[in-house]
């Protein structure tokens, strides 16, 4: 009786399935621990957390998988990477859901140029989307006097140029008139000027900010870490993490004046750095993850590595969120509908 209840021996191969699962379970839990306890400070921990959207996207399978097999110690190892991914990824899942969407009262667009490409990327952009209000990034000599002239967007902010081998700063190219422009002051050593920006939205004062934080510099030897301006990869990373902290603090005092805000641009940081979490932590809303339907990627070939480019607003309602064809950029932009609360 005791050998019927006895189940079968697996087989050798899953054994080794299974312990394989386990292994990967494990190393992704301390990887996800390393990443809590030194942020973006290593270039480990800051390209782990970059590119989480890939080695965290088996995890819910293995899940479902090893617990289809009874095998609870691998359910076990895995628990926690795809608890996270779950939490990363499900709202894309959610969105996808049917609701009632307001029609939108703005289009806005983010998109980095990256500075020595074309800017055929940015006219398939504006063929296809017509946004409103374009925050541009890397905009270069070379192409400001293109912008400058740009059809159907007569109003411009262009903020200061920096660096020694290719000077670039940010923009704002809009429709829509600009009333003010100011400099945000307090910004740390090293970082990209910006300004802020206020559009007049149909008699409305809208605060717009287009930012690149600091670029990073992954396994930089002494000769590059030269040639970037952050630095190597710690300091680039301390670096990103005090720009956004100031914008974060603008944005704030911003919202605390009830002042509706728009920010976007290329953080460099995906949903697990702590640049992104600076932000949404002073109340701005991440509109991809509020209304987005797929991970967009924004940055690195093919599908791409993370999505390091975003769109945040406060005192107005996420509608829709794509990403869109990236062109001759490295960079993909980010088409976010927006719509006036009501009331």
């Amino acid at each position: 009786m005791l050998r019927r209840l006895t189940p079968p021996p697996r087989p050798r191969w899953l054994r080794w399935s299974l312990g394989v699962l386990a292994s990967y379970g494990a190393l992704a839990t301390l990887v996800l621990l390393a990443v809590a306890v030194l942020r973006d400070r290593t270039a480990l921990t800051y390209g782990a957390a970059l590119a989480s959207s890939w080695w965290l996207a088996p995890a819910p399978l293995l899940v479902v998988a090893a617990a289809a097999l009874r095998s609870w110690p691998v359910v076990t190892a895995v628990a926690v990477p795809a608890v996270v991914c779950a939490v990363l990824q499900g709202p894309y899942l959610l969105n996808r859901l049917p609701g009632d969407e307001p029609e939108r009262d703005l289009r806005v667009a983010t998109y980095n140029l990256t500075q020595t490409a074309p800017l055929d990327g940015l006219y398939d952009l504006i063929a296809r989307e017509q946004p409103d209000v374009l925050l541009l990034q890397e905009v270069t000599d070379r192409s400001r006097p293109a912008l400058e002239v740009l059809p159907g967007y007569p109003y411009r902010s262009f903020g200061t140029f920096i660096g020694e081998h290719v000077r670039d700063g940010d923009a704002v190219v809009s429709r829509l008139p600009i009333t003010d422009v100011a400099p945000v002051t307090g910004l740390p050593e090293g970082a990209r000027p910006t300004d802020l920006v206020t559009l007049d939205v149909g008699g409305r004062a809208l605060a717009v900010l287009s930012v690149h934080l600091a670029s990073p510099c992954i396994g930089c030897l002494p000769d590059k870490e030269a040639v970037n301006p952050a630095g190597g990869t710690s300091e680039a990373a301390r670096l990103r993490v005090t720009e956004a902290r100031r914008y974060a603090d603008v944005a704030a005092g911003l919202i605390a004046a009830g002042r509706p805000v728009v920010l976007g641009g290329d953080l460099n940081s995906a949903p697990l750095n702590q640049p992104l979490g600076e932000l949404r932590d002073a109340g701005l809303v991440d509109v991809h993850r509020a209304v987005g339907t797929w991970p967009a990627l924004t940055r690195g070939p093919g599908p791409g590595v993370a999505r390091v480019d975003a769109v945040l607003v406060s005192g107005l309602v996420p509608v829709r969120s794509v990403e869109g064809a990236a062109g001759p950029s490295t960079h993909s932009p980010m088409i976010a509908d927006l719509a006036w609360p009501d009331g």
